[in-house]
């Protein structure tokens, strides 16, 4: 599983648009986009993508196994 196919998922789950992601993220929603396209491979604010989508960073970077950010 890729870093679009894991983000894309946890929006899914959470019942997020790309819109309502993009926007807790603090990011534009065509930045989003383009990481769930894979466009995107390192995004610089994958902190704040990963506050918006309640797990840790390095999870949606490199996969493994899933922590939310209050096992961090």
């Amino acid at each position: 599983m890729s870093l679009a196919d894991r983000v894309k998922q946890k929006r899914i789950e959470l019942g997020l648009t790309q819109t309502e992601a993009a926007e807790r993220a603090g990011i534009r929603q065509q930045s989003w986009q383009s990481i769930e396209d894979g466009k995107t491979l390192k995004p610089r604010n994958i902190v704040g993508i990963g506050k918006a989508l309640n797990c840790d960073p390095s999870w949606l970077m490199n996969g493994g196994a899933f922590m939310s950010t209050s096992e961090i």
